[in-house]
């Protein structure tokens, strides 16, 4: 499977925390990553505040990509929180967890070899759910991205997360985005480690 580049590194792991000041930053460092993807004719699913689907799409046609031909065939989806993590109206890391495969899944079934994904995590303020099921959720997901050879990055903004929190947050993530390099990550502790536990369903 053809190897995945973001912010001019290749990927070991797939799940990438990325920290942003301003969207203009957010875009300029993501933009290879989306747009390696779109001409590789793979999936794109990206994931943001439902009121702001409208400003996402614009910066996508910014960098050049044709967003109304990627929708139309399937290749891009830009979905709502309410779509995903919150679908039902409430946070669930099984339900999540779930629809991330079958969003795999169903994207090959279609054709496309890979799908990468991008989510913004704002909700986590704003709809207030436990963040220890959020962080659970972030380190389960390793094991799922992994054997499913599958990248996302989890956008976090600066601007609305504290310190404590994105300390929580890189020791989920292999990778992290700083200052618009991509970076093994120091804090990073092993799911299976972070969670006490042995990982359930998501074994590599």
């Amino acid at each position: 499977m053809r190897e995945v580049t973001v912010a001019g590194r290749k990927l070991q792991h797939f799940h990438i925390a990325a920290f942003f000041r301003s969207p203009e930053e957010e875009y300029e460092v993501l933009h290879s990553y989306i747009k390696e993807g779109i001409d590789a004719g793979e999936k794109t699913v990206h994931i943001c505040e439902p009121c702001r689907k409208h400003e996402h799409l614009t910066y996508l046609e910014q960098m050049g990509i044709p967003t109304r031909d990627c929708t139309r065939t399937g290749q891009l989806e830009v979905l709502g929180w309410n779509e995903a993590y919150l679908k039902d109206g409430r946070f669930d890391a099984d339900t999540m967890m779930a629809l991330l495969e079958e969003l795999v899944m169903t994207s090959r079934a279609e054709g496309f070899s890979r799908v990468r994904m991008m989510g913004h995590m704002e909700w986590a303020i704003e709809e207030r759910p436990d963040l220890e099921h959020v962080l659970e959720y972030e380190a389960r997901v390793n094991h799922l991205l992994n054997r499913l050879e599958q990248p996302a990055i989890c956008v976090y903004d600066l601007n609305r997360f504290n310190g404590s929190t994105v300390i929580d947050v890189l020791r989920t993530h292999p990778y992290a985005i700083i200052a618009g390099a991509l970076q093994e990550n120091p804090y990073y502790v092993p799911p299976e480690v972070f969670l006490g536990r042995a990982p359930k369903n998501e074994r590599s």
